[in-house]
């Protein structure tokens, strides 16, 4: 059975850990602070036009996480298509 290989002997792992490498470092981070905060059990107010929300500070973290990876998919989509167009 032959293993998956690129030239210089690395295997698709080691590849996608070379790439992936800050971003597998951000979530661990993320996850550190959305327990801490979840034991803790502290909420945040924020204030959202004419409402104020008063929500558990561990769901206001995991909240802007993934409305950061929205933004951040986009931008990358937008980027493969212009580089696509040219």
């Amino acid at each position: 059975m032959s293993q998956n290989t690129d030239p210089a002997g690395e295997n698709g792992f080691v590849r996608f850990l070379k790439r992936k490498w800050l971003a597998i470092v951000l979530v661990v981070l993320l996850l550190v602070v959305a327990i801490q905060n979840g034991v803790a059990d502290e909420t945040s107010t924020i204030l959202l036009l004419w409402a104020q929300l008063t929500i558990p500070t561990w769901a206001l973290v995991l909240i802007v996480f993934v409305v950061g990876g929205v933004v951040g998919w986009i931008f990358a989509r937008n980027r493969a298509a212009r580089r696509s167009r040219r």
